[in-house]
């Protein structure tokens, strides 16, 4: 082989691995991390659009009072007539019904990373995705907001659910009683409430041993347990250990400053 040969061959070769190390990078996304940030405490109400995305899902909680559902429902049927888990589906039916500004996965990777309404959203079949979406749009948070989605981890899958935050009130000791409207649990819609506090569990490879959310007190609970009211902490079903919450999804982004902390500095 003359050395001319040689030289087309391995430059074929690089040009081979470049292509394929440039599919990998637009496959795997942004390797952004949730971003701790501080919001002033007086807790501002959501955009009219935002507010309406949670009018809707409360409307379709009270309207199934924890009827179970099929894994093939309406939330289910904007996509296709399959039958998978539709946390996600429920969340992107809201905001459709609302007319929320919003956009698939495809569509928001294709922006300027960073680059979104101030009102925006996904619409995405699986948690994974929609905090693909978010990350490409920094809007990623460990702060609570009205109309904000939450995606949860347990153990090490740190997107094993996604749902709706429906009310925040911060505590006086700086934590936050989050209630949360959720799709897929237990086949119907549910309402949960826990106290969350704002740390960031999710800063070790594996399964994160921390954990910031906790049970409300039993004195504090205004409603009982039922098919569709919750104040239980959900648990793996793998080990027993606690969900935690990964971060939360910025739906709207609050007029008021938002100050990055470093890691350090977190609560």
């Amino acid at each position: 082989m003359t050395d001319f040969r040689r030289i087309i061959l391995l430059l074929c070769s690089l040009l081979l691995l470049f292509a394929a190390f440039s599919a990998f990078c637009e496959q795997s996304g942004p390797t952004a991390t949730p971003v701790p940030v501080i919001i002033d405490e007086n807790l501002s109400e959501p955009p009219d659009a935002v507010q309406n995305m949670i009018s809707v899902a409360h409307a379709e909680w009270e309207k199934l009072k924890g009827k179970a559902l099929a894994r093939s429902n309406k939330y289910t049927k904007w996509v296709n007539n399959s039958e998978w888990g539709w946390c996600a589906g429920f969340t992107s039916w809201c905001a459709m019904k609302a007319g929320m500004p919003r956009a698939v996965l495809s569509e928001v990777l294709r922006m300027l990373e960073g680059e979104s309404e101030p009102v925006f959203t996904c619409i995405a079949v699986s948690p994974a995705k929609q905090l693909r979406a978010f990350q490409h749009m920094h809007r990623t948070t460990m702060i609570p907001r009205k109309g904000f989605f939450v995606i949860y981890g347990d153990g090490d899958n740190r997107t094993v659910h996604i749902g709706l935050v429906s009310d925040v009130y911060r505590l006086e000791n700086g934590t936050y009683r989050i209630t949360t409207i959720e799709g897929n649990m237990k086949n119907t819609v549910r309402m949960y409430t826990a106290d969350y506090t704002p740390v960031n569990v999710c800063n070790e490879p594996q399964k994160p041993s921390g954990r910031n959310l906790t049970r409300v007190p039993e004195n504090e609970q205004n409603e009982s347990e039922s098919a569709s009211r919750s104040w239980q902490l959900r648990v793996s079903d793998r080990d027993g250990s606690d969900w935690y919450i990964t971060c939360f999804l910025m739906t709207w982004i609050p007029e008021e400053s938002i100050t990055v902390l470093d890691e350090e500095e977190l609560p």
